[in-house]
């Protein structure tokens, strides 16, 4: 995709309504007169008179103790330098979506037009009571040291500047884990660090802390080594003095002979292949200039065989992303109203990420990145950046060692239990992660040759365009070509993938004709009528799936449900060890992540079919890492209305059990009675133990009105349907499609593929 296209898709994705990136929704209810009073006047004057009394009530009765503020001046945005703190929103906006996407933390961005540290400092201070914790952002150094230094000596709440904190934090736990692997003692090695600003400082104090000893540690800043025989020696900055050595005067390249560790926070194309060679043996190199590193690990492995590297980019291994950090360094501070974030606690947050690295990963982390096995060593140094489990190791470490080190409340630290909070952590982790990324993820270990079907429709061929640049698949694009490259010309895309127009395709008439003509001849398809439906797109593309031309297909933008669904049932078939084609729907309300099915095949399913909804549904949720907890749902809980009871529902959850005993399934119940524990309480039988997160509805009708009112009243985030049940990846796409709906079916449908070329060896 060219400059100018990213360009214009990135206008359009944050002018797009709603503007930006955030929003605020209201989180209690406000649609009587009654709910208004007790929100507002009269009924809102006793929680600010409770808060009067007391200002720790504030944490009870607002949101503040969930509340982090995003606050910068625009002086140093990555990238970009000192655009000014307006220019400087939508990044801060893109911080606070991290903060709620893996932290489940709300956040207030605030821009201050202020570069004096004096003017910077009040207005912080003046707003601080709104908020739980302060973010700092993008503030040039050095007056990003004073700044942080004297808010968090000010204020009583936790504060942390990430530019200078968040590398040092997750590179930290990197250099621990990489010196364990290359058997080096941490105080015995030498340090090189390119760069000299926050960070650069930052992650050079905090590896002094972690026992890289001082002299042996070198930075270089645009001039060289930062030494005392330097000219400029006497005009460096404080912060950078610290690190001057009693050294020669000389470059980066003289500093990296002999060093045991290379850690870049500077530029790209800074490092050269012959600097690298006269490295240490077994040397560490982090090269985390972003998007181009000091060095590219392509041109260090022509030179160095046993050379551990690290990058800040997701296409390599050991990625040091500051996600792995501030958000969950925010949860354990917030949660037990710490009065700041201090080094030991920060130090605690390095420790958990080293640590959980060496842990097992479970199958559905692994199977987020490819089905491979992920495991402790050079290619795995730290927490894959979407590992749901960071959330309980990290924001755990950080709260208890806030708790140790007398940073709460004398309350708190009485009250507070370890394992009581991890259990809550786990509980959020359904709210968080987000799974499509983790999917998208996967697709790109293998990539895999998918159909689209209306490959000249605009937003098909904008989601192949964001496929081939993610690597999410090589997308294979059915129509006519000169109509498809018009599109694209149209559009201002600029990619190559493969474009087939059936009608000039040879295999329609010979190799399709006839394994069609096999498949259907006893259904009344003659040869040429084969021949004939081969012209259309929806058959030749299912063909190219069924003998092996293509991994997958997806399809139906443009058509109705049935018309694209048929002639994939005619050509490619149903799994033989599937019980029934269903189409499932996978869920994000409210935070939950949730399976409803089945809203698209089955029209009134007999109690049978009913069962193998269940089973084939909570099966699509095992492969999104969710343990089904299944729910029949019904107009009553367990048969409880006699005048208008069936017994369809109550005899498919016996054939479902009988069929799947290890499936946790129940019903017939409400809707409210599977979500609700306090509900479910009163039926001490149940065997849902807690709140269902697949919601099997009673017929197509109810499952369809159901996931579109959520939808479009609840604010639910749907992706589907996903198919299950066919022979080979086949999944259909709605009418209306955004290309995000497109591009999120088209990584399930390369999943599947991939699974199902596994299954076959």
């Amino acid at each position: 995709m060219s400059d100018e296209q990213l360009r214009k898709d990135a206008l359009d994705y944050h002018s797009s309504e709603p503007r930006g990136k955030i929003t605020v929704v209201p989180t209690k209810p406000h649609s009587t007169q009654r709910e208004l009073s007790l929100a507002y006047s009269p009924g809102v004057a006793y929680p600010c008179l409770e808060i009067e009394q007391d200002p720790h009530k504030a944490m009870e009765y607002t949101a503040r103790g969930n509340l982090v503020a995003v606050i910068s001046n625009g002086t140093a945005v990555l990238g970009l330098g000192n655009i000014g703190a307006l220019a400087s929103k939508p990044v801060m906006e893109g911080k606070g979506l991290l903060f709620k996407a893996f932290a489940d933390i709300d956040v207030f961005d605030i821009e201050v037009d202020a570069e004096n540290i004096d003017e910077f400092v009040d207005t912080v201070k003046r707003i601080a009571p709104t908020f739980g914790g302060i973010n700092l952002e993008d503030i040039k150094a050095p007056e990003c040291f004073e700044i942080e230094k004297r808010l968090v000596k000010e204020l009583d709440i936790p504060v942390m500047h990430d530019d200078q904190h968040g590398t040092a934090i997750i590179s930290g736990a990197a250099l621990l884990n990489g010196l364990e692997v290359v058997d080096k003692d941490i105080s015995q090695v030498k340090v090189v660090v390119s760069g000299a600003g926050a960070s650069a400082i930052s992650c050079a104090t905090h590896y002094v802390r972690l026992g890289v000893r001082k002299e042996n540690l070198l930075m270089c800043d645009s001039k060289g080594i930062l030494t005392t025989k330097r000219k400029d020696a006497g005009e460096l900055n404080r912060y950078k003095a610290k690190f001057s050595r009693d050294v020669p005067d000389g470059n980066l390249g003289d500093a990296l002979v002999g060093s045991d560790v290379f850690l870049g926070l500077s530029k790209g194309g800074l490092v050269t292949g012959k600097m690298v060679k006269r490295m240490a043996s077994n040397p560490l190199i982090f090269a985390l200039a972003n998007p181009t590193p000091e060095i590219m690990p392509e041109e260090v492995q022509k030179v160095r065989d046993d050379a551990i590297i690290a990058t800040g980019r997701s296409d390599y291994p050991n990625q040091i992303n500051n996600v792995l950090g501030f958000p969950y360094i925010f949860r354990g501070a917030l949660d037990v109203r710490a009065t700041e974030i201090t080094e030991g606690m920060k130090m605690a947050a390095t420790h958990a990420l080293a640590t959980l690295a060496k842990q097992p990963v479970p199958d559905d982390v692994a199977a987020a990145y490819g089905g491979e096995q992920i495991q402790f060593g050079p290619d795995y140094l730290i927490p894959k950046p979407f590992d749901a489990r960071v959330l309980m190791w990290e924001a755990s470490a950080v709260a208890a060692t806030a708790v140790a080190e007398g940073k709460v409340s004398p309350e708190v630290a009485a009250s507070f239990n370890i394992d009581n909070y991890r259990n809550e952590l786990e509980s959020r982790l359904g709210l968080t992660r987000s799974i499509m990324r983790g999917v998208m993820d996967r697709a790109a270990r293998n990539q895999q040759r998918i159909v689209f079907c209306e490959g000249d429709h605009p937003t098909m061929l904008k989601a192949a365009a964001q496929c081939i640049q993610e690597r999410i698949c090589k997308p294979v694009l059915l129509g006519r070509i000169h109509e498809i490259e018009a599109m694209k010309e149209e559009l201002g895309l600029e990619f190559e993938c493969e474009m087939i127009d059936p009608r000039e395709d040879s295999r329609r008439s010979t190799t399709y004709t006839d394994a069609l003509h096999r498949k259907r001849g006893r259904k009344g398809v003659t040869r040429p009528d084969a021949k004939r439906l081969l012209k259309s797109r929806t058959y030749f593309g299912p063909m190219m799936v069924e003998l092996g031309d293509a991994d997958g297909i997806i399809g139906g933008i443009a058509r109705n449900y049935p018309d694209f669904l048929r002639p994939c049932l005619e050509t490619i078939g149903t799994d033989e060890n599937a019980h029934r084609v269903i189409g499932t729907y996978m869920m994000t309300i409210k935070g939950k992540l949730m399976f409803i099915g089945d809203a698209t095949i089955n029209i009134y399913p007999d109690k049978r079919t009913l069962a193998e909804i269940a089973i084939q549904t909570a099966r699509v949720a095992k492969r999104f890492g969710v343990e089904p907890r299944v729910a029949l749902l019904s107009f009553s809980n367990f048969g409880s209305s006699g005048e208008f009871r069936t017994d369809r529902i109550e005899d498919s959850l016996s054939i479902a059990r009988e069929l799947d005993p290890s499936l946790i399934i129940d019903g017939p119940m409400q809707a409210d009675t599977a979500l609700i524990p306090d509900i479910q309480e009163g039926y001490p039988f149940m065997t849902l133990n807690g709140p269902a997160n697949v919601l099997i509805c009673p017929n197509l009708a109810s499952a369809n009105i159901s996931y579109k009112l959520l939808q479009r009243l609840g604010g639910a985030e749907m992706t589907g349907p996903i198919l299950e049940g066919m022979a080979k990846p086949v999944h259909v796409l709605q009418r209306g499609d955004a290309v995000r709906d497109v591009v999120h079916m088209a990584a399930i449908c390369a999943v599947d593929a991939q699974r199902n070329a596994r299954q076959r060896l």
